[in-house]
């Protein structure tokens, strides 16, 4: 292939997901995407994935009642996490009250 061959965008955009940040950020990004599989129901309109640092996933929960209740499904929810990204990326859970006190708009 000589210089002046425009390369494969695909290709381009594979090659940094494998060997930069960009490619955790978008593995991180299927949580959001796919909250409503991962989350059982009822639990998943009680709260929301908030952030994630140090491969530990901070989830929003609407109440303290919903906090204790969800936490009873941690194991669970962190293996159908695992099932959408490795578990390299994401440890563990940590629940924290929201201070919004409405999901309905994410």
């Amino acid at each position: 292939m000589s210089d002046d061959t425009p390369e494969n965008i695909a290709a381009i955009l594979e090659s940094l997901k494998s060997k930069s940040a960009f490619g955790v950020n978008l593995e991180e990004a299927k949580i959001w995407e796919q909250w409503d599989a991962i989350m059982p129901a009822p639990y998943h309109l009680q709260s929301y994935p908030l952030r994630v640092k140090d491969k530990v996933l901070h989830v929003e929960v609407l109440n303290a009642v919903w906090m204790h209740k969800i936490s009873y499904k941690k194991p669970e929810i962190l293996a159908k996490i695992h099932a959408v990204v490795s578990s390299k990326i994401i440890k563990d859970l940590r629940f924290v009250l929201s201070k919004e006190h409405n999901f309905e708009s994410r």
